[in-house]
């Protein structure tokens, strides 16, 4: 019988800032895949261990093995690909995510191939085409593979190298839903519960960011947004209340982009309900600018819980090296007109910028701890591959560890002192705490 494992290769940490979410990029191809008739079975790593994952695998013998990989997964990812290669020497294994679309070539020793970019059409036609002509993993020449988006190979004889590409939103209509049918639904609604209070899912509604933040990389969807018909995502969002969740993490990287979809979503949400009962909540990510009071009070009405907002600095200088594209006077009137509607708000900062001051991160914290804020995190200068950032420090150093989650770790030498920093961080961080224990919540 021809298989595909789709593998998510996170496993929890137990982090304080940890988040967990079904993974979305696995369940879409999980979708499309069996769209196509293709038995395929998602290995979500989040609740499991690298042994029992392996148990798994070995049980369900795949032929064709895909790993979603980024940045922080690295070493893990690796550590199944060797795993596969001992256990199933038969399995093709494919590595497909941001990490390997900028890098394909640092994952040749370890896959049979890589699929970059938007991959949700080319991998399912692959797989489906390589159990119908009989392919194997060391005879993929009868393939098509010239027309297989995104596909890289280097090995077994095959050089192919085609361009990613980025789907219209008439494309978009013709994909499958999201699959979530392997996951652990209850052991998330547990997590989050427990942390907040709420059973939290994830979904993305659109694609795509059309900004251009010096360290932020964008190498799957790119600056082309692309949304998702209303008609879709309200039923994705039936299937997610029928696992039993309540409430809406919105992945997108701006929601609040388009003030017309943003109303049209706003006016469908309102009164819907969770399996509960009450009220669908949602929480999102938000651009500092573009909003007015009157559509901020709309967001509230349809269930918007909590949005975050990238306020990254309060020095005008530090946000103009990081080619924000706002003003810090933006983001404090952003922070307080979610507020008075009645929205919780959080804040992302970044600190120890390449090139600011120690008297630009100070007046950063002291803005987290002035501003009317539910939520507040400090992050380190990440430069992620793909990034501007990346780019102008020339990489990062090789021998430090990128898996971290939310760690006051320099990846590239840097001028400002992480002890200091992160007693500075420790410092703001409890001032925040015994303030919202003095403060009356929403």
């Amino acid at each position: 019988m021809s298989r595909v494992a789709l593998v998510f290769p996170y496993f929890r940490t137990r982090s304080v800032t940890e988040m967990l979410f079904p993974p979305l990029g696995v369940a879409a191809l999980a979708g499309q895949l069996r769209a196509l008739d293709v038995e395929t079975r998602v290995f979500d790593g989040t609740f499991s261990t690298l042994e029992q994952l392996s148990d798994d695998l070995n049980a369900y013998s795949p032929d064709i093995v895909g790993v979603s990989s980024m940045v922080s997964l690295t070493g893990n990812t690796l550590r199944i690909a060797e795993m596969v290669k001992t256990d199933l020497p038969d399995s093709l294994i494919v590595a497909g995510g941001p990490l390997p679309t900028v890098f394909p070539a640092r994952y040749r020793s370890h896959f049979d191939a890589v699929f970059r970019g938007e991959a949700d059409v080319s991998f399912p036609r692959f797989c489906r085409d390589y159990f119908g002509r009989g392919a194997s993993r060391l005879a993929l020449g009868g393939l098509p593979l010239d027309s297989y988006d995104g596909l890289f190979i280097t090995d077994h004889g095959l050089r192919v190298d085609n361009p990613t590409v980025h789907h219209l939103e008439s494309e978009l209509e013709t994909f499958a839903l999201p699959d979530r049918s392997d996951f652990d639904h209850a052991a998330y609604q547990r997590e989050w519960q427990e942390k907040s209070g709420v059973k939290a899912t994830s979904i993305m509604t659109s694609l795509g960011c059309p900004f251009s933040c010096d360290f932020c990389s964008r190498p799957i969807f790119g600056a082309a947004v692309r949304r998702r018909s209303l008609d879709a995502v309200f039923a994705e969002i039936d299937q997610i209340v029928a696992d039993g969740y309540d409430s809406l993490w919105i992945a997108d990287d701006i929601f609040t982009l388009s003030l017309p979809y943003l109303e049209e979503f706003c006016r469908r949400m309102t009164g819907r309900q969770s399996a509960t009962g009450r009220q669908m909540t949602w929480s999102c990510l938000s651009r500092a600018t573009g909003l007015d009071i009157a559509t901020v009070r709309r967001m509230k009405a349809a269930g918007c819980r909590r949005v975050y907002l990238g306020l990254e600095s309060a020095s005008q200088a530090t946000l103009d090296l990081m080619k924000k594209g706002v003003t810090v006077e933006q983001g404090v009137r952003a922070a307080h007109l979610y507020r008075d509607a009645g929205v919780e708000v959080a804040a992302f900062f970044i600190v120890g910028y390449p090139g600011e001051t120690v008297a630009s991160i100070e007046e950063t914290f002291a803005l987290a701890l002035a501003l009317p804020l539910d939520e507040i995190s400090f992050n380190v200068p990440m430069p992620l591959p793909g990034s501007g950032l990346f780019e102008r420090l020339n990489g990062r150093d090789e021998e430090k560890d990128w898996s971290g989650e939310n760690e006051v770790t320099f990846v590239y030498p840097s001028e400002f002192d992480e002890d200091w920093l992160r007693a500075r961080i420790d410092e703001t961080m409890n001032a925040f705490a015994r303030r919202a224990r003095a403060t009356p919540a929403l």
